[in-house]
């Protein structure tokens, strides 16, 4: 073992492995380690530590280079498809607006016509889904500069569930809770967390089975940050479609908006947070949400 700069000298069959960690801004990122042939003897630690961990630093900055590419790449796209979203709601709404009146007054007028009364409904019916859909719009494309407070990301979930008993009920699907032995507190918006949560109970709720459990498990991770996974044992998400669960209208759902994950996935990288789904038949779909613990 060796202390200096975290590095390690452990054995093998094979001969010393002298491992360096790699530096991140906010975590270790990985760990760079060399080994050295057993006739070869154990490295001069005072020598090569310096050098490796300049090597591993290098691969550090690099690493936290691409992901701010990345994280830059993503900001846009993100943007982009808020205005498209933002232009078309309100492209919506005269229309919409137009198409409801015209509904109402023929209802009115031939109040005695049950075909006109019938398809009258049902133009009403879907202008009101519409309507929805053009506020989810709203909502996606509006800016946001989220209030962050410390808050404890279970409390919103406690109250989440509290909120929505009745979506539980309603498919008679129970919940089974896991959450860390003491509070972790992270700095976050606490409305825009509680909208996050909404929209992963709704998905998760219309995927299970009737009758059967919801798992929710959170814990705290080592570098301080808070983690949960929501699980439902429903009919898995095709392999082809999962890459796009998050893009703003796709859905796997008839008659969904497509904007919910899309909000979700919005909502986390505000918070500089991470948000991915796994999906399989064996072990059902997995939405896991992962906030930092400095916000």
């Amino acid at each position: 073992m060796i202390a200096d700069a975290g590095a390690r000298l452990d054995a093998s069959p094979d001969g010393p492995e002298l491992t360096v960690p790699i530096p991140g801004a906010r975590a270790v990122l990985g760990a760079v380690t060399v080994r050295y042939d057993t006739d070869q003897g154990a490295p001069n630690a005072d020598h090569v530590v310096p050098r490796l961990g300049a090597v591993a630093a290098e691969i550090g900055v690099g690493i936290e280079r691409v992901r701010r590419v990345e994280a830059l790449v993503a900001r846009r796209a993100m943007e982009s498809a808020a205005r498209v979203a933002t232009g078309l709601a309100n492209e919506l709404r005269n229309p919409l607006f137009g198409i409801s009146s015209a509904a109402q007054l023929l209802r009115y007028r031939a109040r005695e016509d049950p075909v006109i009364e019938r398809n009258a409904g049902r133009i009403l019916r879907e202008v009101e889904r519409l309507n929805g859909m053009v506020s989810e719009l709203l909502e996606y494309g509006a800016p946001h500069a989220p209030h962050q407070t410390l808050v404890d990301p279970d409390a919103i979930w406690d109250d989440v569930i509290a909120g929505n008993r009745g979506l539980l009920e309603s498919a008679s699907l129970g919940l089974d809770r896991h959450r860390p032995p003491h509070p972790v507190r992270v700095h976050a918006d606490a409305g825009r967390i509680a909208q996050l949560f909404l929209c992963l109970l709704r998905n998760a709720a219309e995927a299970a089975p009737p009758g059967s459990t919801l798992e929710l498990r959170s814990r705290r991770l080592a570098d301080g940050a808070w983690r949960c996974a929501l699980r439902n044992d429903g009919e898995p998400i095709p392999a082809e479609a999962l890459p796009r669960v998050f893009e703003l209208f796709f859905t796997t759902r008839p008659g969904a908006s497509g904007v919910g994950l899309a909000m979700s996935e919005r909502i986390v990288r505000e918070h500089h947070g991470t948000i991915a789904i796994t999906s399989t038949r064996q072990h059902g779909t997995t939405a896991e949400v992962t906030l930092p613990a400095d916000g």
